[in-house]
């Protein structure tokens, strides 16, 4: 079997960094596997018994050079790149690479005109150069794959949902009965719109003087949400936990999730907060839409409407026992959908292509 090198910005602590970690423990026995971080690494997560690590050094121009002398050095293994960009694929192709899968784990791909102008292009040279090498596109869900294939490339694109151990998630699993803990987790970071949960808190607190709002996560916005808390009526009921190692607990606990993110490519938290009968409300971004199915109510709308997201938001609060039942009933497919068996076997089936 080919030995399959997977290709990270930094190797650290993050969502992408954990899912290597876990393809490094499942497929290690099998096939040899490689680590590579294109900056220097900023915390070792991976048993070197297991992949073999290694990493760029920092500069503006040094890691790219780096980059393609180890693409040019392991150019006939496989090399699973985590949304790393056009340029760094197109590093690996102008190298010789001749089996790459590029993972697509989010929808947004340039932030300004110029990054447009110098992005697009590495886009367009890949095109070329794509003909004469093995190329597989897996994105994270339907949404990821149709925003790639209309803003980006359009190329044939698998669709493999991230994978997680569902069972620690479905062993809180149970039915709520009643609103007494409103709760988010996450980062604290701008597009998220955590703001709008402390206002739609205060749309209902006073009729629901036993109602507390919880948040989980860290994030440049903290100091502020913290404020907008403290000036509110309700500030001793407003309560930050900070980074929690015990989520599925945090999830067990809460009665409502809110997650009002304008931009997502799949939504880990969703699924997570499902997986434990947790009724979710979250803003229009169709792959909620895609992972709850239709007629659920669990979609209150677009969150630069807050007079539309906060009537959907009071007649789910009216509407609190169905959306209660649709939750748990919901929870089983997301189980299935979202195993990390499940996803493995599918990443496994990809790499046997190649």
């Amino acid at each position: 079997m080919k030995p399959v090198h997977y290709v990270m910005w930094q190797i650290g602590p993050g969502g992408l960094e954990l899912v290597v970690k876990q393809y490094s423990e499942y497929f290690y026995q099998h096939r040899k596997l490689y680590a590579y971080g294109l900056r220097p690494n900023w915390y070792q997560i991976y048993d070197e018994s297991k992949v073999e690590v290694a990493a760029g050094d920092s500069g503006k121009l040094r890691p790219y050079w780096q980059y393609y002398r180890y693409c040019r050095k392991y150019r006939h293994d496989i090399f699973h790149l985590q949304s790393v960009g056009p340029l760094i694929l197109l590093l690996h192709l102008l190298a010789g690479g001749k089996n790459v899968i590029y993972h697509i784990h989010g929808t947004i791909y340039w932030k300004s005109a110029l990054q447009k102008i110098y992005l697009g292009a590495g886009w367009r040279w890949v095109k070329r150069l794509l003909p004469k090498v093995k190329a597989t596109f897996v994105a994270n869900s339907k949404y990821s794959a149709s925003i790639f294939r209309e803003k980006v490339l359009p190329v044939p694109t698998e669709v493999i949902y991230n994978g997680f151990d569902v069972q620690k998630f479905a062993a809180k699993k149970h039915l709520r009965t009643s609103v007494k803990r409103i709760g988010y987790a996450g980062r604290l970071w701008e597009g998220k719109n955590t703001e709008l949960l402390i206002r739609l808190f205060e749309e209902v607190a006073d009729q629901h003087p036993e109602l507390e709002l919880h948040f989980a996560g860290e994030g440049p916005l903290k100091e502020a949400l913290e404020q907008q808390a403290q000036a509110t009526r309700f500030a001793d009921r407003i309560f930050f936990h900070g980074y929690l190692k015990d989520i599925p607990s945090f999830y067990a606990s809460l009665d409502i999730f809110l997650f009002l993110s304008a931009h997502e490519s799949f939504g880990n938290v969703i699924a997570e907060a499902l997986l434990t009968g947790l009724p979710t409300l979250t803003s229009d971004v169709p792959v909620f839409e895609e992972i709850f199915g239709q007629g659920n109510g669990f979609v209150l709308g677009n969150p630069q409407q807050y007079d539309l997201i906060k009537k959907n938001f009071l007649k789910a609060i009216d509407n609190f026992p169905h959306l209660a039942q649709a939750a748990l009933e919901i929870s089983d497919s997301i189980e299935t959908q979202c195993s990390i068996e499940n996803h493995l076997k599918q990443i496994e089936k990809v790499y046997e292509k190649h």
